[in-house]
């Protein structure tokens, strides 16, 4: 929907402290209209807190001037800066009419988010169906209010310096030193991603998806978490008949198909996606767009076809993009400008190319497949992990190291990683720590210097913290697994990707897998209607088949997959070798041996990815 920023706080100023953000730095987030709000200029300036508020709008619903922010009462007591969706909108406007509240506008979402702000404080929160991050300020009491949505779908950073609290969408629109935080740069080596509640950045931070905050005169902030996909309660498997959750999902795209601006879907051509384009096509013809790598790179299996065939089986307006490995490249360096924190997804570029030609068809809002996979167990390494998982609780661990002793024979050659996740057994750690490890590193003196491991946080703390919550208890391997990811990995990589990507080329992306009532749903489906021997996603494949050609259900999962040996070849790992070498003289991370491997152009491909990102965020962020 937007970029919101601003500063606030409550020492007296000459408003100059407030200069610490800047919201034309994310123009492209809303081009619609432009608008800073200082409180110093009203006409009755606030004595209790001072700040300046600053949108950036893409206008998508109630296209009026009059649903501009940042947004204020009537009697300009309250104010509000908001970047999402409500979903829900509708019914809690008449609800909150009907407790007196008065409304100027004609169906905006922000009015109603700021008039729940005003009866019910965050207590609204537990009403809100959508998609937000928003700072609400009381000018009498100087109490500012903010939240982040319970999946992490939009992002929200700040800064705290000097009693000035800054906050911003993306970090380039803060005003804070960019000295990366080297101590949490391990993490990103494991996960291709920082703690949700860290940044890149020593002084910026992030409020983690399901946080929200109350900031009291002369008070710091204080994120709390407000929801977990788990709840609090029972963690039985319960839901033996699924259709609920279907019913949840059909609903959810119905929601999300809302606006006052074409909407369209990415469609990938795999299960998830097609399923979201089958649900929106039931009543219209909608556009729907694909990318994927032309024949110039041998043996690439292309996922197009498939998506032909669901355009054709819906008839969808249907919009390709074939690129070369050159083509991805830019595309990704044109990513890379964009990323001011170091999202190491692969897909990054070529979404980008697949949002710009979104908003060249004249689509503004597009409906995505994100969060599938983590609710209806989509990952063939989950379904391994928790086999293996299942073995290895039946094995004494003085066993289990006894075997790795002796070199792990016959299972050192087995695939899934059987050695690694029995060596995390052995030190009494969770087998999988979410979604993706990223190196499976078992051996980090290969690659990073004794000093650098010495000083880094550990990466398995952020683990043991998600699974050590009260909410965790009870709950089975499979529901600490989606749990774990859908408040980390999802957040902070997958839906990051997601809204840089999009919002660069000023599109929304919409994710209706995780509309929260369908989350806590799926929480309940019976492990056998998750993964059996058919495979994944079990529940969801037999809901498809009502909706979807059977070839496109059955089919083996591929997903959007990179040919990075073609893209990171030993030629473009030599011309990149500077670039990283560079960084490292700057951050001192890796080894004497594997600086040289580096050197050498010996390290390619998906080994080389994490370092060739990660140095392309120092060169344009940080350097």
């Amino acid at each position: 929907m937007c970029g919101i920023s601003g500063s606030i706080t409550w020492k007296n100023t000459d408003g100059a402290a407030l200069e610490r953000s800047d919201i034309s730095k994310l123009a492209y987030r809303g081009p619609d209209a432009l608008c800073v709000v200082r409180s110093a200029e009203l006409p009755r300036p606030p004595q209790a807190v001072h700040w300046k508020l600053e949108h950036a709008r893409l206008s998508i619903l109630d296209l009026a001037a009059t649903a501009n922010q940042p947004m204020c009462s009537a009697d300009q007591r309250y104010w509000l800066v908001f970047n999402g969706e409500i979903y829900n909108h509708r019914p809690l406007r008449v609800e909150l009419e009907r407790l007196g509240h008065t409304f100027r506008t004609d169906h905006s979402d922000t009015e109603v988010l700021l008039n729940a702000c005003i009866a019910w404080g965050l207590g609204c929160l537990e009403r809100l169906n959508g998609m937000f991050a928003f700072v609400f300020v009381d000018n009498v009491t100087g109490i500012v209010l903010g939240a982040r949505d319970r999946m992490g779908i939009k992002p929200f950073y700040y800064t705290e310096e000097n009693g000035v609290f800054a906050f911003a969408s993306e970090p380039k629109a803060l005003a804070a030193p960019r000295t990366a935080d080297r101590a949490s740069l391990l993490g990103y080596f494991d996960f291709l991603q920082i703690d949700g509640a860290r940044t890149f950045y020593s002084a910026i931070r992030k409020l983690p998806a399901a946080h929200c905050f109350e900031i009291r005169p002369g008070e710091a902030i204080q994120p709390r978490r407000y929801w977990h996909p788990l709840g609090g309660g029972d963690k039985r498997r319960d839901l033996a008949d699924p259709s609920s959750c279907f019913a949840l999902l059909q609903e959810s795209v119905a929601l999300q198909l809302e606006a006052d601006v074409e909407v369209g879907t990415y469609l990938s051509g795999g299960l998830d996606s097609s399923v979201i384009a089958a649900l929106a096509s039931r009543d219209r013809r909608i556009n729907t767009f694909s990318i994927g790598f032309d024949d110039s790179v041998p043996g690439y299996v292309s996922e197009l076809p498939y998506a032909r065939m669901v355009s054709d089986h819906l008839n969808t307006r249907h919009h390709t993009l074939a690129i070369s490995p050159a083509e991805y490249l830019a595309a990704q360096e044109r990513a890379f400008s964009v990323l001011d924190e170091p999202i190491a997804d692969s897909a990054c570029g070529p979404l980008l190319l697949l949002s710009e030609l979104a908003r060249a068809n004249g689509v503004t809002v597009c409906l995505s497949g994100e969060g599938s996979d983590e609710l209806f167990i989509g990952y063939r390494h989950w379904h391994d992990a928790y086999r293996v998982s299942a073995w290895l609780q039946r094995i004494p661990t003085s066993v289990i190291r006894a075997y790795l002793a002796m070199g792990a024979p016959v299972l050192g050659r087995r695939k899934p990683d059987w050695i690694t996740w029995a060596k995390r057994a052995a030190q009494g750690r969770t087998t999988l720590w979410g979604g993706i490890d990223a190196m499976s590193r078992e051996t980090p003196g290969d690659i990073f210097s004794r000093e650098f491991l010495s000083e880094a946080h550990d990466p398995y703390a952020t683990v043991q913290a998600h699974m050590e919550l009260a909410e965790m208890r009870g709950a089975d391997f499979l529901q600490r697994l989606s749990a774990f990811d859908l408040q980390f990995r999802l957040p902070e990589n997958l839906l990051a990707r997601v809204d840089r990507m999009s919002m660069a080329a000023s599109v929304e992306a919409r994710v209706p897998y995780l509309d929260h009532r369908l989350v806590e749903q799926a929480m309940r489906i019976p492990v056998e209607r998750l993964v059996s021997a058919k495979g994944e996603k079990v529940a969801l494949k037999e809901f498809a088949r009502t909706y979807l050609p059977h070839a496109v259900i059955d089919r083996r999962k591929d997903g959007f997959t990179i040919p990075m040996n073609e893209v990171l070849n030993t030629r473009e790992a030599i011309r990149q070798k500077d670039l990283i070498l560079g960084m490292d003289d700057a951050l001192r991370m890796y080894s004497k041996e594997f600086r040289e491997q580096l050197a050498a152009g010996a390290v390619t491909g998906r080994r080389l990815w994490p370092h060739y990102a990660l140095a392309k965020w120092w060169s344009l962020h940080v350097r």
